[in-house]
């Protein structure tokens, strides 16, 4: 029987471990698992989604889905800590605002803005979100090993609560302008956790689009092809995993 059972995520003592990836897709938690030895599923509960896996050189790995956006993600990495995850790496995708960053490419953000509420919780808003610089450095060199040098980019992501962004509101002419990279909706809050609580945490992500042209859209019908589904965007999802994978063997493997 399981002892001190979340009650979102539904895992208990033992579930999870100190190395954890989450990804914002529950659908993409068995794809990730599945690239490691041993797959197996833990939780499934409102959602979320978590299994248990072991990397090529036998470190575990607990693979969580948050869903989309802060609010969620909030509650899945709170009970995951509760459980003992130290460190926590973000394997997701993004929106390019960078006009270099386009569907296919990675960014390996060093730090994003905090436009959103939920990390509020932890600290003002004055306080930076930034990733763990030895995490952030390993996935940049790892990735850049897997990617040719166009393809792989670092810098500051945008994490906003929105994604139909009010015309009126836009914030995008000011991001670009200011060299931002990437938008996504988990970051800020992931980095301000993770510093706050004394963990470590990163965010690697593969972008699908970017807002200044080709970018994910209502489709015509459900035989077109969604921009998650070009052949670039599921090679960068396979090589940031790998780059996730082997980061981790070299931090904790033996």
């Amino acid at each position: 029987m399981k002892k001190r059972v979340q009650p979102h995520i539904r895992a208990g003592e033992g579930d999870v471990e100190r190395v954890t990836l989450i990804s914002g897709n529950p659908d993409r938690v068995p794809i990730i698992a599945s690239k490691m030895s041993d797959p197996e599923e833990v939780a499934r509960y409102r959602g979320f989604l978590i299994y248990r896996a072991y990397t090529p050189k036998g470190v575990p790995v607990t693979i969580a889905g948050t869903g989309i956006g802060t609010p969620s993600t909030h509650i899945c990495i709170e009970e995951l800590a509760n459980l003992g995850a130290e460190t926590i790496i973000r394997i997701g995708s993004c929106g390019g605002i960078d006009p270099k960053v386009i569907i296919g490419d990675v960014v390996v953000p060093t730090g994003a803005i905090r436009d959103e509420r939920t990390s509020l919780n932890y600290t003002p808003v004055e306080y930076p979100a930034v990733a763990t610089p030895e995490l952030y450095s390993l996935l940049y060199s790892e990735i850049s090993k897997l990617l040719p040098p166009d393809r792989v980019h670092s810098g500051i992501c945008w994490t906003s609560d929105v994604y139909y962004v009010n015309p009126d509101l836009n914030q995008l002419a000011i991001w670009t302008k200011a060299g931002v990279k990437c938008v996504e909706m988990e970051s800020s809050l992931l980095f301000v956790f993770a510093q706050t609580r004394g963990l470590q945490a990163a965010s690697i992500l593969a972008c699908d689009g970017n807002l200044h042209g080709a970018q994910k859209a209502e489709q015509e019908d459900s035989s077109e092809a969604s921009g998650e589904q070009d052949p670039l965007q599921v090679e960068a999802v396979e090589k940031e995993i790998a780059a996730t994978v082997s980061t981790i063997d070299i931090l904790y493997g033996e």
